[in-house]
């Protein structure tokens, strides 16, 4: 079996890909903090009819959605080039930016344990790309 190796044009556009959906992500939680502070202020409970609508206000919502639409179509011009086997584990670098995103944008923590998590994440992005 023939070994397929990546560009690092292909790295690059994972990476970026990855970097488009982590900012998604954020945008999605921003969407989700604004949502909150404006249901606070509401005595009642939000039906789901109203919640949407609320939703359907917030400006962060629609970057989401826009940001989502373009790593979509990011994502379908880097799979006409690349295998899925290959390309689809860059995405678990998802899962390292977007909560160090989170640390500075959201004052969230992260224990050793995600530190421990990430080597792993990435040592196995870095087997499966060689």
């Amino acid at each position: 079996m023939e070994k397929i190796l990546l560009t690092y044009i292909q790295i690059v556009q994972l990476i970026s890909f990855t970097f488009l959906m982590s900012l998604g992500q954020v945008l999605f939680k921003k969407t989700a903090i604004t949502l909150s502070v404006s249901m606070a202020s509401q005595n009642n409970p939000l039906g789901l009819i109203e919640g949407i609508i609320r939703a359907l206000s917030v400006p962060w919502l629609y970057m989401a959605l826009c940001v989502y639409a373009m790593a979509t179509v990011f994502w379908l011009y880097i799979l006409q080039r690349v295998p899925l086997s290959l390309a689809y584990p860059f995405s678990a670098l998802a899962m390292v930016i977007v909560p160090i995103i989170a640390i500075y944008l959201f004052g969230e923590k992260l224990s050793w344990s995600y530190w421990i998590g990430v080597f792993f994440i990435f040592t196995g992005i870095i087997i499966i790309a060689r």
